[in-house]
This record gives C-alpha cells, structure tokens and sequence, in this order.
C-alpha cells in the first residue's frame, strides 16, 4: 500500500508542478498574443499542417467531408427545390387567369366598338333624316311663299342655308324665285346651284 501511495503522490505531483502550470502558463500566453494582435490559431494550423503525417489526415478530411453535412445540403436543396417549383406553379396559374381576364376584356372592347359605330352609323342616319325633314320643312315654306317675297328673303340667308332651300324646291320655283332677285344675287346662286349638282 505504501507504493501505491508513493505512485499516486508521484502522479499528483506531476500534475501540481508540472502539467496545471503549463497548462496555465500556454493559457495565459495564449491570451496575451491574442490580445496583442498575434494570430495564434491561424500560426498554429499553418504549423501543424505542415508535418507530413498530419497534413496528410487534414487533406483527408478535406477531401471526405462529413457524410451528414451532404445529407443536410442536399435536403436543403431539395426543399428550395420544391418551394421554387411550388412558386412557378402559383405564378403559372395566375398568368392564365390574367390571360383569360386580358381574353374577356378584349371581347368587351370588341363589342362595345362594334355597339359605339353601329350608334354612330344611327346617329349618322338619324341626322340625315332630320336635314331631310327640315329641308322638306322649309321647302313647304317657302313653296307656299310668293317667288317675290322668297327673292328677297334669300340672299340674306347664309350661302349653305340658301342653297338648301333652293334646292329643296323644284325647278320652276326656283326660276321664278332668281327671276325676282338682283342680276347679282341670280348669278351668284345659279352658280351655286350647279356647282352644288356636279
């Protein structure tokens, strides 16, 4: 028991004086030249790696990376995967439904040009008929006029006005009517008249 007892103070010894004050001493100098500005670690990897046996192991380890970490990218990469092709299949759907509402809309807009000049060509006809109407309208007038009178009325009518009312009228009126106008007024509106039939 006594050699027992001389083996473990020998071992505490060791441990007192020799390995806790390096340990401490390695700990302390570590500190003090990260302080300083000094890279420790970086000297120390570039140190080790450079003993042949070791950096032979480090190349390996390089070389075989951890199993588990390709594992854990892969699956990360396979999720992108699937979030990116759920993203396009969203995006694919909404480009059809705006294609289709962009479809709708041009078929309104189609029917509403068509519905716009069908009201145009109305209007166009309608107006037509009422110049018609006022044309027949003052023509009656002026029918029931004596030619002396529509003689002198005429010529102070716009040139549009009065070439409508002549020619609403037939012919032997409107004879009678230049007849009694001024040789001035007579050329003046016979001009009209025919450049108005051409």
């Amino acid at each position: 028991m006594e050699t027992k007892k001389q083996e473990y103070s020998k071992l505490q010894w060791f441990f007192f004086v020799i390995f806790i004050p390096v340990v401490f001493t390695l700990t302390l100098v570590l500190i003090i030249l990260s302080v300083a500005g000094f890279d420790v670690i970086g000297k120390a990897k570039s140190t080790i790696t450079s003993i042949p046996v070791v950096e032979n192991l480090v190349n390996k380890e390089k070389e075989n990376p951890d199993e588990s970490a390709i594992a854990e990218k892969e699956q990360e990469t396979e999720e992108e995967n699937k979030k990116l092709e759920k993203t396009i299949e969203e995006q694919a759907t909404m480009i059809s439904a705006l294609e289709s509402d962009v479809g709708a809309k041009e078929k309104e807009v189609q029917k509403l040009t068509q519905e716009i000049s069908s009201l145009e060509k109305q209007i166009e006809e309608i107006a037509k008929a009422e110049e018609e109407s006022q044309s027949r309208d003052i023509g009656k007038l002026y029918d029931n006029m004596s030619s002396k009178k529509a003689a002198e009325i005429i010529p102070n009518l716009t040139q549009d006005d009065a070439l409508l009312i002549l020619s609403s009228l037939d012919d032997k009126q409107v004879a009678d009517i230049l007849s009694k106008m001024s040789v001035e007024d007579a050329v003046k509106f016979t001009n009209l008249l025919s450049s108005n039939s051409e």
